[in-house]
């Protein structure tokens, strides 16, 4: 089919173009709609999100999607934030299939050479221009991208389908002479100011706090300050150190184990090896002939007797080179096989050639070597002593807190005093919410889970924290409230004074303007105490100190000379300004960035346009039933997360 559309590809333009022009027809509406804008959705099941053709989406689809999009980021999985990003990745998987569709209607696909070809342009796949071969393949697709083979190449494959439609019904747009030369002017042109900032923090001590506005300030919604639930529990700590005495541990114990053991301390053979690496990764063919010739050059010196480590910590691009290039034992399998076979292969003391492998070039140095052997009982006894010490005072631990939990909850009114009888020292926190970090306890979710679950009084049972077991016991519950004004008052007030230097920062700001309409700027601004600042030259690409971008002041570029603005405003802060001076962009200069302008406004018109398509492509298939969305379950996911 795709060897049709190379042999009749003017024709077949012009039959896609048209039918993106009757999709794009259909609705002009808005570049973005709402995702769920209508649709049958009749007989869709409720773990069904969508169903788009052939192809489902599940809540479990989409649940995976966004846990895999969160992890990946530095703030990692947060439940709070999946309502944020699950319309648009839902939104983006529907797309993603009716493009899939369309092309699939327009006879599009993507063949094996086409396939091929795509992997050819991924370095990291060929080495010195030749395939690596299907193991490491394999091997270095699930590195790379943690994926199989399979879904590799059906991502691949959907991604060059996208491109293909995309090329297809955008590549005609263009942007005129005009429309370059007037984005060039926007960009280069610039203007000068002077101007007055209005920050609501610089008000914040002339409001006026009465009793009387406070309360009704406080009323329009006091639910803003709901009082969290708080706990209070008294608490021992089980630590090591209380039952270190009861541990008793011969000798006779640590050769029994020993003996019980042995396969545990088989060594098998193993190689200590230092390494100096020269990356070829993602590499181009004359930049891999280079990086030989350094590489060899290094390796010369190397031979005539220059310190290994030295040279490893200057030229090895391998986290070892700090190191002098050292990564310890390495046994048989855990390396490459070119790695491998060089390192066993070696003496002590002796250094390799150059040796290639996929991730670069080495030059390997052989440590030390030791033959497969079994460790002796007193070259491990002190491991064995740690290790069977740390399981007797774990259970000693345990003992005594299953101990003290059966008679805690038999009596938990005596609870210090059965504490004391063991040893231990009775703790109590403050009032907690379950958010909060809490002393000796920190941020441990078996701890404040526990604790809010427990009623008034009740013993839980030992839970482990970061300085050994706790057992807790429950004394105060704060149930979550509406507090009245007193409660809260210092934050209301604080509220208030932050909303009420808001309006006061707009109505000087308004003020100022008035009265620079018909007079002198500088010396009005200064008279009302205000400080004036004046810009650089700047254009609207530029930024401006206090102001941010210089896109958020069009006006600037507008205004005559001597002329002041109205009030702007830049988030909670506002501003007033007088035009100084205009400075037009250097004509001669156009040539220069016409090119890079008209790429650059090209994509963006073509960026546009395809979004637009793909949004009433969404349409259209609704229309044909061939998209069925399901508003209730997908109301019914979010909420799953709104109330965690």
């Amino acid at each position: 089919m795709f060897r049709l559309f190379r042999g009749k590809r003017e024709a077949l333009k012009k039959y896609l173009l048209a039918a993106f022009l009757l999709i794009m027809a259909l609705g002009m509406i808005g570049v973005v709609t709402p995702f769920f804008s209508g649709g049958d959705t009749s007989r869709v099941e409720m773990n069904v999100l969508a169903k788009v053709g052939d192809h489902t989406i599940t809540v479990q689809v989409l649940q995976r999607t966004v846990q895999s999009r969160l992890k990946n980021t530095p703030q990692g999985f947060d439940s709070r934030l999946v309502p944020l990003l699950a319309g648009s990745l839902l939104d983006e998987m529907v797309l993603r299939y009716a493009i899939e569709i369309q092309a699939r209607k327009l006879g599009l696909e993507v063949t094996p050479e086409e396939l091929l070809e795509a992997t050819q342009r991924i370095p990291w796949l060929y080495s010195n221009g030749s395939f690596i071969g299907m193991d490491a393949y394999e091997n270095q697709i699930q590195q790379q991208t943690g994926m199989t083979v399979a879904q590799f190449e059906a991502e691949l494959r959907e991604s060059l389908l996208f491109d293909k439609i995309r090329a297809t019904v955008t590549d005609g747009m263009q942007v005129s002479l005009a429309e370059v030369h007037e984005e060039f002017v926007r960009r280069n042109a610039k203007t000068k100011i002077e101007y007055v900032l209005f920050d609501p923090n610089q008000f914040l001590q002339a409001v006026e706090v009465g009793p009387q506005a406070l309360e009704t300030f406080f009323k329009k919604d006091p639910e803003r300050y709901i009082v969290p639930e708080q706990r209070r529990v008294r608490y021992v700590l089980i630590q090591p150190d209380l039952v270190r005495a009861r541990v008793r541990l011969g000798e006779s114990e640590l050769r029994q184990y020993y003996t019980q053991h042995l396969s545990d301390y088989r060594v098998p053979e193993r190689v200590k090896v230092a390494h100096i690496l020269f990356k070829t990764t993602e590499k181009t063919p004359a930049e891999i002939a280079t990086i030989e010739k350094s590489s060899q050059d290094v390796l010369n010196q190397v031979k005539s007797g220059k310190d290994f480590g030295e040279l490893a910590k200057k030229y090895s691009e391998d986290s070892s080179a700090s190191n002098g290039g050292e990564i310890g034992w390495i046994v048989r399998g855990q390396t490459v096989k070119e790695f491998e076979n060089a390192a066993f292969s070696m003496k002590p003391g002796l250094t390799s050639g150059l040796i290639k492998t996929i991730y670069g070039i080495h030059i390997l140095k052989v440590l030390e070597k030791q033959a497969a052997h079994l460790q002796t009982f007193d070259e491990v006894k002190e491991t064995i002593r740690a290790a069977l010490e740390k399981e007797k005072l774990d259970a000693a631990e345990q003992a005594l807190a299953q101990k003290l939990e059966q008679e805690l909850k038999k009596n938990p009114e005596a609870f210090d005093s059965v504490a004391k009888r063991e040893g231990l020292e009775v703790k109590e926190t403050p009032l907690f919410r379950q958010d909060e970090t809490v002393p000796d306890f920190g941020k441990n979710e078996s701890f404040s889970d526990l604790a809010f679950e427990l009623a008034t009084g009740q013993v839980g049972q030992p839970i482990t924290v970061a300085k050994g077991l706790a057992i807790i016991r429950v004394t105060e519950i704060n149930r979550q409230h509406v507090p009245k004004l007193e409660e809260v008052r210092e934050r209301v007030e604080e509220d208030y004074r932050a909303e009420q230097s808001k309006t006061v920062a707009s109505e000087k700001a308004r003020e100022l303007a008035a009265r620079c309409k018909t007079g002198d700027f500088k010396k009005l601004a200064r008279a009302a105490g205000h400080t004036v600042k004046e810009s650089k030259d700047f254009s609207q690409l530029e930024y401006v100190e206090g102001l941010g971008s210089g896109s958020q002041l069009s006006a600037a570029f507008t205004l005559g000379p001597g002329k002041t603005s109205d009030v702007v405003s830049l988030g909670a802060t506002s501003a007033v300004f007088r035009v100084v001076s205009h400075t037009p962009p250097n004509e001669a200069d156009f040539e220069a960035q016409r090119d890079r302008i008209a790429e650059e406004l090209v994509e963006r018109k073509r960026s546009l346009g395809f979004e637009i398509f793909r949004q009433n492509l969404k349409q259209q298939l609704v229309g044909s039933k061939e998209l069925k969305l399901n508003e209730q379950a997908m109301k019914l996911f979010l909420a799953s997360y709104e109330r965690k």
